[in-house]
């Protein structure tokens, strides 16, 4: 597959259109009955494990959502999905396999990462594929490398760059067969079945301040994690900074409710965490405009490259440490494809567009003669198919013609790679290694699968595969009783919200 037909088989901006919006409409529902699954978050885990339970049977399904909206930080993604689908691939020429991959995939976690977990997201990842075209969502045939992850392939849908579409598809397709929704109002604790100890239930804070029980067969913790609460994140990574922001929510323009609450209420089951100082920070919160390896070059303060832009998001964070001033700025032109962001960046001043590399080097501050011979000795690279310098295996362009866009980029926190232990039927485990009966995790909330860092385009993956496998064990989980009684977990000691860096909260497992 040459260049060119990789860029011409990305969608353009011209075919993309906005997300249609998602509906909220449906009929006053029976809030004491008791659920067969009921879902705590309504991101791409959540909304994946709604309708995989009801695939597999379950008729009453409740999903919780604690914002006013749905989609969690899958619909503010790019919507990369990275898949080993030797169907996909080998057409093109493309030979990978799930060894290939997992090799990968350890080596990107520093072979920290659970290689069962891992190898069981990617054999299955193929299949999600083809499960999330069957509720409507259709595939771009040309498969690219996404940044972060050094080759693997990923792939999105011919809608373009976002994760919104696959939010707004699960939604409809939920809907369809009857999966309810609770909207703004968070769960602060479960509730547990005095007899038999199975989780059979959450605790609702209503719009009004009420407390609402909610009894149900079982639970499925699909809540996200803790990117957006800069206090833990700091208790685990004192590397993080105070005034390091989420890449989801960088300038504070949206709701995130990535604050960890279900590290909290689980608490009282005494549910095992893992690798929760493993919080991924990333250089994506300005200046770049690609989602995509081989379209761009990263320079530093001088105009000088540094890294691999290909490398793995920790090793290209790595590198940009030991810059001057730990400045960096990205590079495209004309060429390349760009996200949705394109106009909202060049609006606001993270992007800017330019006609000359001396009008980019101006902007930088680097001598231009040295930005010149930068951009000359890479272009060549790419027309050889060999970069001399840092073994860039991605160059699909030169950086020939403008108009040039520039932008600086900033560290964000990205991805948090621990959470709940979990096992491959995605039942969370408790200290002592043992499944919490009736409780499921899936997503974000989860932790363990890829050690300290991750692979680009692989959490969309990983929501969807393990989604689909919690909503499946939790529909097949055995019925109780619907007169089953339950009982109130006495409540933590204080909320997430009021959780700081002094807080009594300490990970339960290595």
């Amino acid at each position: 597959m040459i260049r060119r037909e990789f860029l011409a088989g990305l969608t353009s901006l011209s075919a993309l259109a906005a997300a249609p919006a998602i509906s909220f409409a449906q009929a006053p529902m029976n809030l004491g009955q008791q659920w067969d699954v009921i879902i705590i978050g309504s991101g791409l885990a959540g909304l994946s494990a709604a309708l995989s339970a009801s695939e597999n049977g379950a008729d009453r399904i409740l999903v919780i959502e604690k914002l006013p909206v749905l989609g969690g930080h899958s619909r503010l993604s790019t919507g990369s999905f990275l898949a080993v689908s030797p169907k996909r691939l080998e057409p093109l020429g493309i030979h990978t396999s799930v060894d290939a991959v997992l090799e990968e995939m350890m080596e990107v976690g520093g072979g920290l990462g659970n290689k069962d977990l891992a190898r069981l997201l990617l054999s299955e990842s193929e299949a999600a594929m083809d499960w999330l075209e069957t509720h409507g969502l259709v595939w771009n045939p040309e498969p690219y490398v996404a940044v972060g992850s050094p080759s693997a392939y990923a792939f999105r849908t011919i809608q373009g760059f976002t994760g919104s579409h696959y939010i707004f598809k699960l939604n409809q397709r939920a809907r369809e067969r009857g999966v309810r929704f609770l909207y703004d109002q968070p769960v602060t604790d479960l509730l547990q079945d005095p007899v038999s100890g199975n989780v059979n239930g959450v605790v609702v804070k209503s719009k009004n301040h009420e407390v609402i029980y909610i009894r149900g067969n079982a639970v499925v913790i699909a809540t996200g994690g803790y990117s957006a609460n800069n206090a833990l994140c700091r208790k685990f990574n004192p590397e993080i900074s105070a005034l390091m922001p989420s890449t989801a929510n960088p300038g504070g323009r949206y709701l995130d409710g990535a604050w960890g609450d279900a590290l909290e209420f689980t608490k009282p089951f005494h549910a095992a965490t893992v690798d929760l100082d493993k919080i991924q920070r990333i250089c994506f919160l300005g200046g770049r405009l690609v989602d995509y390896t081989g379209s761009d070059i990263y320079l530093n303060k001088n105009g000088l490259r540094f890294v691999n832009e290909g490398a793995s998001h920790g090793d290209v964070l790595a590198e940009l440490l030991k810059q001057p001033q730990r400045a960096m700025w990205v590079i495209t032109d004309s060429q390349s494809k760009k996200g949705l962001s394109l106009e909202n960046k060049l609006a606001d001043g993270a992007v800017k567009k330019f006609d000359s590399l001396c009008q980019v080097a101006a902007f930088i501050g680097c001598p231009a003669e040295t930005l010149e011979e930068t951009v000359t000795r890479y272009n060549d690279f790419v027309l050889k198919g060999v970069d001399e310098d840092f073994g860039k295996k991605v160059m699909l362009q030169t950086i020939s013609y403008p108009p040039f866009y520039v932008g600086q980029e900033r560290v964000g926190v990205h991805y948090c790679c621990g959470g709940l232990k979990f096992n491959e039927k995605a039942q969370v485990l408790n200290t002592s290694e043992e499944p919490i009966a009736g409780l499921y995790v899936a997503g974000e909330a989860s932790g363990g699968v890829h050690g300290k860092d991750r692979l680009g385009g692989i959490g969309l993956t990983d929501a969807v595969v393990f989604g689909r496998i919690a909503g499946r064990e939790a529909a097949l989980l055995e019925r109780t009783s619907e007169h089953a009684e339950f009982q109130y977990v006495p409540p933590r000691s204080h909320s997430i919200q009021e959780l700081d860096a002094s807080a009594d909260f300490e990970p339960t497992s290595d």
